[in-house]
């Protein structure tokens, strides 16, 4: 005859320690990625019109901008004044300065709803991937276009949509329009700045089916990009305080914690993995 085992039935207790661990478990495993990389919620701040990559120490001298992440970002900010100040960033050692033209719905100047900045791995290999040297300045776009720019450059989409961006903004009914800024990966490895804000830097080339970096340009950094949330929904009567929508660009002045930054990169896009966003 052969002997019954005995069956105990869970307990509530049991269970909830159960799946409690199975939740914080999932929630700790970074995610694998297409494009590894790891993101910064920065809202809105403020708005001036000065530029201090551009017209440095001078007040007034810009169209007005919108500025995220560091609270203290104006004509007169330095690399120093920078790492002193205050950040409105998710992660405290993101100081970095954030900043793009103001945007106008019907001759009103509106304040955006969101700002997620990502640090995309797009180059190969990953692991030759370096974190933007401090002090670094880089303008994306052009302030000057007379038409519609590369959606590799920027992009217009609408709030949820993947994937979606478009040269023009389109009627996203009930959601809100999203622009999206794309720089370069790609750097000199000497200079900080230049004279244009842009010829130190490169964007990656498509090589046997890879994205590469020049030999002018031969240290790859991360991919960084604008999300901005606006707060309508069609591009009917917008216009931006550097002119047409299509000449939307950004700024950013790396101010960020060096060795969180290194971290980062390490931990994310050498790993070629998606961070979760609180570990960023």
């Amino acid at each position: 005859m052969v002997a019954r085992t005995a069956f105990r039935r869970p307990t509530i207790s049991t269970l909830v320690i159960v799946l409690g661990s199975l939740a914080v478990g999932s929630l700790a495993v970074p995610t694998a990625s297409a494009t590894p990389r790891f993101h910064v919620e920065c809202p809105f701040h403020h708005f001036n019109r000065d530029d201090p990559i551009v017209y440095p120490r001078e007040r007034g001298k810009s169209h007005r901008h919108t500025y995220f992440g560091n609270r203290s970002t104006d004509a007169f900010s330095t690399y120093r004044s920078l790492r002193r100040a205050g950040t409105n960033c998710g992660k405290r050692a993101d100081k970095a300065a954030y900043w793009m033209p103001a945007v106008y719905k019907n001759g009103r100047r509106v304040k955006p709803n969101d700002g997620d900045f990502y640090y995309r791995g797009r180059t190969a290999p990953l692991r030759a991937i370096r974190a933007f040297p401090k002090g670094l300045k880089i303008i994306a776009g052009n302030s000057e276009a007379t038409r519609p720019q590369s959606t590799k450059i920027v992009g217009w989409s609408c709030f949820g949509s993947e994937g979606t961006a478009r040269p023009r903004m389109r009627d996203c009914g009930k959601a809100d329009v999203k622009v999206l800024i794309h720089f370069p990966s790609c750097w000199d490895g000497k200079r900080k700045d230049s004279g244009n804000h842009k010829s130190h830097m490169h964007y990656s080339i498509r090589k046997n089916g890879r994205h590469v970096c020049p030999k002018s340009h031969p240290v790859p950094v991360p991919e960084l990009s604008f999300s901005i949330r606006l707060p309508f929904h069609n591009g009917r009567h917008v216009k931006l305080s550097s002119g047409p929508f299509y000449t939307m660009h950004a700024d950013f002045w790396n101010a960020w914690n060096q060795r969180s930054l290194r971290r980062l990169v390490d931990k994310c896009l050498h790993a070629g993995i998606e961070c979760p966003s609180f570990e960023a």
